[in-house]
């Protein structure tokens, strides 16, 4: 697969658009962001948590610094360079959004896109990951799509949680689009029996 054409292609829509600038530490190769596949992990800067994670493997991606921002065409044609590479060596490959916080509301939507393009592009070859100190209640109201997140990786750091394992913290949500759905479903039918009870009890 060809760099240059890959990028091309990818970023044809975008020519019109105004992207913005998207708050950006570091984007690398990486083994062990994901649990099963090499991945180009993307380090996201600022995070919105508070108080931060005690232990926090990436304090320095915490504060909302402006010098980190970076053209989003630019981010893209990285990324697609760099999943390209790794796609000459494996069969398939993740897409990792970490940092920092990738939904706090200074880079959600610069997740969001770099997900819908490169799932739309690579299609089952990459997997995307995110990584979010949100729960999925949080993410039920959030106000940005989550259609082209294939896995998550949910919930706070915990330091008396530390495992050796996948995800680092024991009290970590690793879920599938489709195990986020349902937990989404039970969450819909929770809340809609609450109010049903409220209403009720008036």
């Amino acid at each position: 697969m060809e760099i240059m054409q890959s990028e091309s292609v990818v970023l044809e829509p975008l020519q019109s658009s105004v992207l913005g600038k998207p708050l950006l530490r570091v984007v690398r190769m990486m083994q062990g962001d994901h649990p099963s596949l090499p991945s180009v992990s993307v380090y996201f800067q600022g995070c919105d948590a508070y108080p931060k994670c005690f232990g926090c493997h990436n304090p320095e991606t915490w504060d909302f610094d402006e010098k980190f921002a970076v053209d989003f065409s630019h981010l893209v044609k990285h990324v697609v360079a760099k999943l390209d590479t790794l796609l000459n060596v494996y069969d398939k490959v993740a897409l990792v959004l970490l940092g920092g916080e990738p939904l706090s509301p200074r880079n959600r939507k610069y997740a969001y896109m770099l997900a819908k393009i490169v799932k739309e592009f690579f299609q089952e070859k990459v997997v995307v990951l995110i990584f979010s100190w949100r729960t999925p209640k949080d993410l039920l109201e959030l106000d940005v799509p989550l259609d082209y997140f294939d896995e998550y990786v949910l919930g706070r750091y915990l330091q008396k949680y530390h495992r050796d394992g996948f995800p680092a913290s024991a009290n970590q949500l690793y879920l599938t689009k489709e195990e986020l759905k349902q937990i989404f479903e039970t969450l819909k039918i929770n809340k809609q029996e609450k109010k049903g009870e409220e209403l009720c009890n008036f």
